[in-house]
C-alpha cells in the first residue's frame, strides 16, 4: 500500500510554493498525495487533469481574527478524520505546522523552507522572541527541510538543532531550450506583491509604453485588470508565457533562495531583469549582462536588450549553461530519500 503523505499549501493558483509541491507530486507516482489548501484558485482545474486529490479547506482572499479562527477549526477537524504517513508543510509560517504537530495523528511533519523568512513573510528579515520559541519547539517535532541557504543558517544559528536539518536545492523539470525568434514582449509572472516587485513592474510598464510603445507587456497571475498590461490568468502550464516573451522582470526584493520563476527563465532562454541578490546570483553568475542596482536602471537595460548590438547569442549560452547547474532528478531523489528516512 503507497504511504500517505499530505501538502499543506496557503495558496492554489501559480505562486512557487504551490509549483514545487505540484512538480514534487507528479514526479514521486510512488506515494499517495493529497493536498490541503485555504485558498481556491486556478490550480484546482489542473490538478484535476492529473488525477490529484484536492481538499479545499476555505474560499476567501481576506484575512481576518474569524477567518483565521474558522481556518484552524477546520484544519483540526480535518485532521482528526484523516491519517497519513508524513504531513509535508510548504510554507514558513508557524499557526498551521503547530496545530499539524499537535493533531496530525503521529505523521511525521516536514516544515518545507522554500524561501523567504523562518516565519513565511518575505518582508521581515528578523525573527521574534515569540517565533524563535516556537520554532524551538516545533524543532523537537519535525524535520525541517530549508532550501533557501539563508534560512538553513538561520536555523543553525537560532534554534541550534541541526540533526534534522536538510538543504535541498530548488530545480525545475525543463531542459534549455534556444529561443530562435524573439517575440518583442517582456513580462512578469508570480505573486502581484510589492515586494515581489510588481510595484516596479507596474512602473516601468507605464513608462514602456510611452518611450517604447511598440514592447508588449504580458502578466501571469492574479491581479485586477491593468491598462498598460496583457494578463494571462495563472496557470502550471508556464510554457505559453514564456514562449510569449524575450525578457522577466524580476525586480523581487524579498529574500529569495533558488527563485523557479528565474530557472524556468534561463530554461526557456529568457532574459532576465533582476537585482544581484543572493539566491538570483547563484542561479545567473555573478557577471549577468541584465542584472540592474535600481529601478531607474531598468528601462535603459530594456533599451540595451532590444538594441542592434545586443548579443543574444552570448546571452543564450550563458543560460544553457547555467541552466544545466540544476538538475531536477537530484532534487526529486533528495526528497524520496528524505520520504524514505521518516517511514523507518
Amino acid at each position: 500500500m503507497k504511504k500517505k503523505v499530505l501538502h499543506i499549501i496557503v495558496k492554489s493558483s501559480y505562486d512557487g510554493v504551490t509549483s514545487y509541491s505540484i512538480r514534487l507530486i507528479k514526479n514521486l507516482p510512488q506515494y499517495d498525495h493529497q493536498i490541503l489548501s485555504c485558498y481556491k484558485g486556478n490550480a484546482i482545474e489542473e490538478l484535476k487533469e492529473m488525477n490529484i486529490s484536492y481538499e479545499l479547506l476555505l474560499n476567501s482572499g481576506s484575512i481576518s481574527i474569524k477567518y483565521l479562527l474558522l481556518k484552524y477549526y477546520k484544519f483540526i477537524s480535518y485532521l482528526r478524520k484523516n491519517k497519513f504517513d508524513i504531513i509535508h508543510y510548504h510554507q514558513g509560517g508557524i499557526g498551521i505546522i503547530l496545530l499539524a504537530v499537535f493533531f496530525g495523528n503521529k505523521a511525521k511533519v516536514l516544515h518545507h523552507l522554500h524561501s523567504g523568512n523562518l516565519i513565511g513573510d518575505n518582508r521581515k528579515q528578523n525573527i521574534s522572541l515569540f517565533h524563535l520559541i516556537l520554532l524551538k519547539l516545533l524543532s523537537k517535532h519535525t524535520t525541517q527541510i530549508a532550501v533557501a541557504e539563508h534560512v538553513y543558517d538561520g536555523y543553525k544559528f537560532k534554534i541550534k538543532r541541526t540533526k534534522n536539518l536538510q538543504l535541498v536545492k530548488n530545480s525545475v523539470p525543463y531542459s534549455f531550450r534556444k529561443k530562435e525568434s524573439r517575440k518583442n514582449s517582456i513580462g512578469y509572472i508570480g505573486r502581484f506583491t510589492k515586494e515581489k516587485g510588481f510595484q516596479v513592474f507596474l512602473s516601468v510598464s507605464a513608462q514602456i509604453k510611452t518611450t517604447q510603445p511598440k514592447l508588449n507587456i504580458i502578466a501571469m497571475g492574479e491581479t485586477n485588470k491593468s491598462n498598460n498590461v496583457k494578463l494571462i490568468p495563472p496557470s502550471f502550464n508556464i510554457e505559453r508565457f514564456y514562449e510569449h516573451i524575450d525578457l522577466l522582470l524580476f525586480t523581487s526584493m524579498a529574500p529569495e533562495s533558488l527563485p523557479l520563476v528565474v530557472l524556468e527563465a534561463i530554461a526557456f532562454d529568457v532574459g532576465v531583469t533582476a537585482y544581484p541578490l543572493k539566491g538570483v546570483v547563484e542561479i545567473l553568475g555573478e557577471d549577468y549582462p541584465l542584472y540592474v542596482k535600481n529601478e531607474d536602471e531598468v528601462i535603459s537595460k530594456i533599451s540595451e536588450l532590444y538594441s542592434p548590438e545586443f548579443d543574444f547569442a552570448a546571452l543564450s549560452k550563458i543560460h544553457k549553461e547555467r541552466s544545466e547547474k540544476f538538475n531536477f532528478a537530484n532534487m526529486i531523489n533528495s526528497i524520496d530519500n528524505l520520504y524514505q528516512s521518516l517511514m523507518v
